[in-house]
């Protein structure tokens, strides 16, 4: 992000491969601003919280007679299909392009851009939590006002979604935890979530949760001297004979068999 005043100017920007937002904080002299993306000029007299967007792989030529403060956010369309995942637009230049057509205002999408701005400063981890959040957040507002509809529907887990459900669930293995609480923590319904997550990892929540707790019960069992009905506990299973279950389902033994054939003496 960047906070610079612009004073008049004149001139013609290359081909940028980024999304470029704009934000107008102060004007120091009133006037207007022109631009031609190649269709022809069009001209405006902003006003402070103006927004204007320019698309990713756009060529652009300027005309300002105005002096003013902006508050620009850059994001590299590589940013972009980090967050949105495979559910990026395939052309993100068309999908930003309405945004173009002229100033817009947007009270909600100002507080995110500033908020934006004051914890790109920061060094805990939670400003970089907070900050992968808004930019989130504000990539889908800046779709909504569009009116892009053609994401691909086939995925809808960004993989910041994905990585918080997998921290979740890493962290809760030992807990009673579902499929209900996997979808809250990625914010979906728990049909749509079902689908997206085997699209996007190969398997079914359930049988990938299930895969994490066998992986926890067989570092124990190698690693401690706790019971089977002990591990299971604290593996998430419901009884030891759940765990046994899906031990045999997988390995074809039993923990405690498996447990003596891995075990160093």
């Amino acid at each position: 992000m960047l906070l610079a005043d612009v004073g008049p100017h004149d001139y013609h920007d290359p081909v940028v491969p980024e999304l470029i937002i704009s934000s107008l904080l102060e004007i120091a002299t009133p006037g207007a601003v022109s631009w031609n993306f190649g269709s022809g000029w069009s001209h405006k007299d902003w006003t402070p919280g103006s927004f204007f967007a320019l698309p990713p792989n756009t060529e652009s030529d300027w005309k300002a007679d105005c002096s003013r403060r902006v508050l620009m956010m850059v994001v590299p369309t590589k940013t972009i299909k980090r967050v949105l995942g495979t559910s990026t637009p395939a052309s993100l230049g068309d999908a930003f392009a309405p945004l173009s057509n002229d100033a817009w205002q947007d009270p909600l999408l100002e507080t995110l851009m500033m908020k934006l701005w004051e914890v790109s400063h920061g060094k805990r981890l939670t400003d970089y939590l907070l900050a992968d959040g808004l930019l989130t957040t504000m990539l889908s507002l800046l779709l909504q006002r569009a009116g892009t509809v053609e994401l691909n529907q086939k995925i809808s887990l960004s993989p910041i979604r994905l990585k918080r459900v997998f921290d979740f669930a890493e962290s809760n293995v030992e807990e009673n935890i579902d499929v209900v609480d996997m979808a809250r923590v990625a914010g979906l319904s728990s049909r749509h979530f079902g689908r997206a997550f085997t699209l996007e990892v190969g398997e079914t929540p359930h049988r990938w949760l299930m895969q994490k707790r066998i992986e926890r019960a067989k570092d124990l069992l190698l690693n401690s001297d706790l019971d089977c009905m002990s591990i299971a506990d604290k593996c998430g299973f419901a009884s030891q004979s759940h765990l046994t279950v899906a031990m045999k389902n997988q390995v074809g033994i039993t923990p405690s068999r498996w447990r003596q054939l891995n075990r160093p003496n």
